[in-house]
């Protein structure tokens, strides 16, 4: 009696083409393990150099300008930084509203403040990368002075030839217009005298050729009204008041401009037209 003949099992072979799909499969499994792995680390980041930008005392009519810095701190370039500003009297520059910046670029930002009623300002800038979520504050301050507050001099053919001129004989005068809306000036006639005079002031606003109204209301050395314009450019300043209550006397008015007082119903041309120049910048209260 013959046996069957039991078959024999081989052990399997890794063929060729075997280790290459697993070869394959590995590789695959690094590459999307190192593409999570990088995919993870990147971290959008964007700074500002201040937080507080304080434009201090600027007079009215006039621009100051400050800048700071936004920067690409993180690892992934920032294609849509936008810029805005709030509050009165602030404003950014076009060109800097909305820009692109690299990994490590950074980009100064120019803020300016303007404005030509005096007071208390504030407000802030937003920096931000919608597609990052990111988001930046700058906080803004400024206190806006009119620009007649500060000290001026009038000397020589600055002075009105009604000042000049007799029974007043000036040769200096210190005018000095506080931002509380206080004023002290100072005369000094030929003979060496100096008389003081105190009081407050108030301004209306300017024209379309920058003249603005003010009326004085002096408390030393004697109480009285004066009334009359002004125009400040810069650091120079054309001034023409007349006290009122003259007996044919007017004052000049911002319709009539400079030279406009009259006296009599005649115009008196430059006669009153008193000229000054700023010798402090920064006005004291």
């Amino acid at each position: 009696m013959t046996g069957t003949q039991r078959p024999v099992f081989k052990p399997f072979k890794k063929t060729n083409l075997m280790k290459k799909i697993l070869y394959s499969v590995m590789i695959a499994a690094l590459v999307f393990a190192g593409y999570a792995c990088s995919s993870s680390s990147d971290s959008p980041e964007l700074s500002v150099s201040e937080t507080n930008l304080d434009f201090g005392d600027v007079r009215t009519g006039e621009n100051r300008t400050l800048t700071f810095d936004v920067r690409n701190d993180g690892d992934v370039a920032l294609d849509d930084v936008n810029v805005a500003v709030t509050g009165a009297g602030f404003a950014v520059a076009e060109a800097d509203m909305q820009f692109a910046l690299g990994v490590g670029a950074s980009r100064t930002v120019t803020i300016t403040f303007t404005t030509d009623a005096p007071g208390d300002y504030s407000g802030s800038v937003t920096v931000s990368s919608v597609s990052e979520n990111l988001v930046r504050t700058v906080n803004l301050a400024a206190f806006a002075v009119d620009a007649i507050a500060g000290t001026w001099i009038s000397q020589g053919e600055d002075i009105a030839p009604g000042l000049a001129g007799p029974p007043f004989l000036n040769v200096e005068i210190v005018a000095t217009f506080n931002a509380d809306n206080t004023y002290n000036v100072e005369s000094l006639d030929a003979n060496g005298s100096t008389i003081s005079f105190t009081g407050t002031w108030v301004a209306g606003e300017p024209n379309a050729e920058g003249i603005r109204s003010i009326v004085l209301e002096q408390s030393t050395p004697a109480a009285l009204t004066s009334s009359g314009i002004f125009r400040v450019n810069v650091n120079r300043m054309e001034y023409e008041v007349i006290q009122q209550g003259l007996t044919g006397v007017e004052p000049p008015t911002v319709e009539g401009g400079f030279g406009s007082t009259l006296i009599g119903g005649n115009p008196t041309g430059a006669f009153w037209i008193q000229r000054y120049s700023r010798v402090e910048v920064v006005p004291t209260n």
